[in-house]
């Protein structure tokens, strides 16, 4: 029966990094009106009343892929740092969502 071999961890003296990997995600909704400003107003309407029939038609997302930034425990920034800055590899993806068609009940 051989020996088991026993690992040696050389460096023990690791520490934490934290590495950010954004995905950004744009839906697209179509909102009938009569110009831009009323469409904006209809939508951000919508939105405040919690309506459930908001169905987006189209989503775009930016996909990080590789990092370029690491922070330490004590350097980890807010929020709004971690999202306001470079993203050097990403993947877009533009997709059409297709939404089953009205179905009428027949009685």
């Amino acid at each position: 029966m051989e020996k088991e071999k026993k690992l040696k961890l050389i460096n023990n003296d690791l520490e934490a990094f934290y590495i950010p990997c954004n995905r950004i995600d744009a839906d697209l909704y179509e909102i009938r009106a009569i110009s831009k400003q009323h469409a904006i107003q209809k939508f951000n309407y919508i939105l405040a009343e919690g309506k459930p029939h908001l169905n987006p038609c189209r989503r775009v997302s930016l996909i990080e892929r590789q990092s370029n930034i690491a922070y330490k425990t004590g350097e980890v920034p807010n929020a709004l740092e971690i999202f306001n800055r470079a993203i050097d590899f990403y993947d877009i993806h533009d997709r059409e969502i297709i939404s089953p068609p009205n179905l009428k009940l027949i009685h």
